[in-house]
């Protein structure tokens, strides 16, 4: 055959592809349950393997915010030809300008993401996911003028995800790096096995330079209680094996002070963590007077998944610190040398 049919077959099965990908992205979401999404374009080339779409939005139905749950002004997913002919979908994912909103649950009730074999319905093997210009906005839907917690500036990297758990070739691994509300600076990296069942993952987590006023909103409905200007520093280590959590937080507050009506500690903090939905027993037993917070927590429960469960307990350890903190600021405690090591229940998906 010359190769001039042969280049003018290719582009000719190229164009068919993007009409053909274009019905059937749309099919695919037009099936989403409990969700509306649109998109603007999508391109597919075959040398390289390409999949791209253009400003993908999804809603739920009905909305509890304004913005959607989803967003990316692009998508795109790259194909290996050379484990496709061997009937296995494997590739890479980069997104650019996504936007996830999560919404906290009213509290008693359980935030459960859909089976993966729904979201995802084939075999897949993920190499690499990157995220450039993410972000991540955090709704208190049920409180009074929908208070937020807001990531971005996000830049994140995913490996080693696979849609079925015996497609899984090696540990998963994230790393992530962004920007706290206005002022602070977070990192995530954590290693997991996402289909394990007890949960089993472990990682770290760092926040700098944050403001602790800056969560006033979270706090807005609670009369006479706020946050001073201040700034606010965070290292946590954890690792959960076999359904067994445990871990330390040091963290501490330079500025920021709890203001209140009542002249008592106790009643502003228990105001406080009213309105953050604080799930810590008991945290001022874990402290030692270093100031490092020893933590531990069961998280046996089969029903518990590990994208929640992961995103509470790095949640529930940034607050505790920053309560610990503001503790020991507040009774002009210094950091000593540590006696006894005891530790805190750190219920982070209960």
């Amino acid at each position: 055959m010359p190769l001039a049919v042969l280049v003018l077959l290719v582009i000719a099965a190229a164009l068919a592809l993007e009409p053909f990908a274009r019905a059937q992205t749309r099919k695919l979401l037009d099936g989403l349950d409990g969700a509306r999404a649109d998109f603007s374009e999508v391109h597919v080339t075959l040398f390289p393997l390409r999949y791209r779409i253009t400003h993908l939005k999804v809603r739920e139905v009905p909305p509890k915010t304004k913005e959607p749950v989803f967003y990316a002004d692009e998508l795109a997913v790259n194909l290996k030809w050379d484990r496709l002919v061997t009937g296995h979908l494997v590739g890479s994912v980069q997104a650019r300008g996504m936007k996830v909103v999560l919404h906290q649950p009213a509290e008693g009730t359980e935030s459960r993401l859909p089976p993966i074999e729904k979201v995802i319905p084939f075999r897949a093997q993920l190499d690499r996911a990157h995220v450039d210009a993410g972000e991540v906005l955090y709704v208190w839907v049920h409180k009074k003028n929908q208070p937020s917690l807001w990531f971005h500036n996000i830049e994140a990297t995913l490996e080693n995800v696979a849609s079925r758990p015996d497609m899984m070739e090696g540990p998963m691994q994230l790393s992530a790096r962004g920007k706290v509300q206005r002022s602070g600076l977070m990192t995530v990296h954590v290693t997991a096995n996402p289909y394990a069942t007890p949960l089993s993952f472990s990682g770290t987590a760092k926040v700098s330079d944050f403001d602790p006023s800056e969560m006033n909103g979270l706090i807005a409905d609670t009369q006479g209680v706020k946050l001073t200007p201040g700034r606010f520093n965070m290292e946590m280590s954890f690792e959960c094996r076999k359904g067994r959590l445990r871990g330390w937080i040091d963290a501490n507050v330079h500025g920021s002070d709890v203001t209140s009506a009542e002249d008592n500690l106790g009643s502003e903090f228990k105001a406080l963590l009213a309105e953050i939905s604080m799930k810590v027993s008991s945290p001022s037993e874990g402290t030692q007077p270093s100031g490092r917070i020893e933590v531990s927590d069961n998280l046996f429960d089969p029903k518990l998944q590990f994208w929640p469960t992961l995103e509470k307990v790095v949640e529930n350890g940034l607050l505790l610190g920053l309560e610990e903190s503001l503790k020991r600021k507040a009774s002009g405690k210094k950091p000593a040398e540590p006696e006894k090591q005891k530790r805190t229940d750190l219920k982070s998906a209960k």
